[in-house]
């Protein structure tokens, strides 16, 4: 059974096809078997019977036109008529000897010793004839000729007569029974042609009905599978491990399910790991912004304080002026500017670290992007690998397809998602970075605007002599209190910057969660 199975369906259906053929032949040539017994009995009673009876017409013909010419013999009593009587009686004899030799060449019926008495009774009529019946008639002595004709001539015309007949009746039994044993063969012939006829034919029905079932019932296996995978079912198989045509058809189903559903329990992982992800990049970046905020908060307590130094330095310059009056007033002012420019540096160096710590919280920002990014590139390909199989499945695949295409589409818009955060991480690492740079200004100006003011405190003593000096080191002071103020109010814009990009990466992350989402109803929608 399993190598019938493993047959082709062409094969499968040529094997019936053959069986009919068969079928067919047998019948055939058991039908010209039978044409030719019936032709052999025929000519059985042809050559064996028929032809013996013809013969043995031609001896009764002739028996009959020979005493008729003996009898016309004695009736013209003219020598000349009497003559061409006696050539159409040697005629006559010729004809039945004619006769007695085709019969005994078509084969008798009966023995040789019924023919051999059928021929001596002959012979003594002829002898009768043409020894006393022929003299006497040419005598035109009739009462002699009706003697011999009564007394010889008769009781051997009987004889003959009679053995003619008994053989002519042997003949026709024979011819009978021949006939009887050409219809029993054309009986037997045709039950044969019958009987062969009929199981031929059923075999072949039979073996069509079992080919046809075998075939329907693998492709209803297959069907039942095409109908689950469209339904989004992927826990069914064909089960077929026949090699023909629907079990390879099957096989090959089976195995692109199989691999469609490894697919789409790979997608699915890589959805709950893009959710993952997605959440902690939205964590990420709501720390982010919250430390973008206390940046610009802390950016703003900086800017008042290098206004209070620019207000100092200002108030410095207003007394360098006034110097020579009051040299108490000047010191301590400078004192006052020493604990502004103390109070600036520690604001600024705060300041920087939150900028660093803002560096830090971008470079997790851009790992975890990197990761999206990865399981965005690996969904992508994991789609590309589902559309090639789709395709490859056919019409079977269509319905998957759609789905692969539209993983793809949410793969992309992920990839896209990422790329802008990309971007916007780079450009929050770009203002990190000059915030930074700002701040290491303020923080090199603050300390110059230290320096400035220590040397002012030590040198109090000799600001009678060098008033001209100071004068315009304070103007020096002044100028760089204003970039001082400049630079806080430029990082209070950067801060402000990194929380608005922060906001974005924020919704960003929220964006890339509902696409997760999708993609976790879309793989949902298959059973595996």
């Amino acid at each position: 059974m399993a190598f019938w199975a493993d047959l082709g369906v062409n094969i499968k259906i040529l094997v019936a096809i053959c069986v009919a053929a068969l079928v067919a032949l047998a019948v055939g040539l058991l039908g010209l078997s039978a044409l030719a017994e019936t032709s052999a009995a025929a000519q059985r009673i042809y050559s064996g019977n028929l032809a013996g009876v013809s013969a043995l017409g031609v001896v009764r013909e002739g028996i009959t036109q020979s005493r008729l010419d003996l009898a016309l013999h004695v009736v013209y009593p003219d020598l000349k008529t009497k003559d061409q009587y006696e050539e159409a009686f040697a005629d006559n004899l010729a004809l039945v000897d004619d006769g007695f030799a085709a019969y005994e060449s078509a084969g008798p019926v009966v023995g040789a010793e019924t023919v051999d008495k059928v021929r001596a009774a002959w012979q003594s009529y002829v002898t009768i004839a043409q020894e006393e019946l022929i003299p006497a008639s040419r005598d035109n002595d009739l009462t002699a000729w009706g003697t011999i004709r009564s007394e010889q001539v008769g009781p051997v015309v009987k004889e003959l007569t009679g053995l003619l007949t008994e053989i002519a009746a042997a003949e026709q039994a024979a011819a009978a029974t021949d006939a009887a044993n050409a219809a029993a063969g054309y009986d037997s012939s045709r039950v044969k042609v019958i009987l062969l006829l009929t199981v031929g034919l059923a075999a072949a029905l039979a073996l069509g009905v079992f080919v046809a079932r075998a075939i329907v019932r693998s492709l209803l296996r297959v069907i039942a599978v095409c109908e689950g995978l469209a339904a989004g079912d992927l826990t069914h198989s064909t089960g077929l491990t026949s090699r023909d045509e629907p079990g390879r058809m099957g096989r090959a189903l089976d195995a692109a399910i199989l691999r469609l559903r490894e697919t789409v329990g790979t997608i699915g992982g890589s959805a709950v790991t893009l959710a993952g992800a997605s959440e902690e990049l939205s964590a990420v970046s709501a720390q982010l912004h919250a430390g973008a905020a206390d940046v610009a908060d802390k950016a703003g307590s900086a800017s008042s304080a290098s206004e209070n130094v620019n207000v100092g330095v200002q108030s410095i310059a207003a007394g360098a002026e006034q110097m020579s009056a009051s040299i108490a007033e000047i010191a301590s002012n400078a004192a006052h500017a020493a604990r502004v420019a103390q109070e600036g540096m520690a604001v600024a160096e705060r300041t920087n670290n939150q900028v660093a710590e803002l560096g830090t919280a971008s470079q997790k920002v851009g790992d975890v992007v990197r990761l999206i990014t990865s399981i965005a590139e690996q969904t992508n390909l994991l789609a590309l690998n589902a559309t090639i199989e789709a395709a490859r499945a056919g019409e079977l695949g269509k319905g998957f397809a759609v789905v692969a295409g539209e993983v793809k589409e949410l793969a992309q818009q992920t990839a896209k998602a990422t790329e802008e955060i990309t971007e916007r991480i780079a450009a929050i690492q770009d203002s990190s970075t000059s915030a930074a740079s700002a701040i290491g200004e303020i923080t090199g100006v603050i300390q110059q605007i230290g320096d400035y003011t220590t040397t002012i405190a030590s040198a109090v003593e000799e600001q009678t002599a060098t008033t001209g000096e100071m004068s315009r080191s304070v103007a020096d002071a002044a100028t760089s209190s204003g970039d001082v103020a400049r630079t806080v109010s430029g990082v209070a814009e950067v801060a402000s910057a990194t929380a608005e990009g922060a906001r974005a990466t924020q919704q960003a992350a929220a964006d890339l969660t509902r696409l997760a989402g999708d993609l976790t109803v879309l793989v949902g929608g298959f059973r595996h």
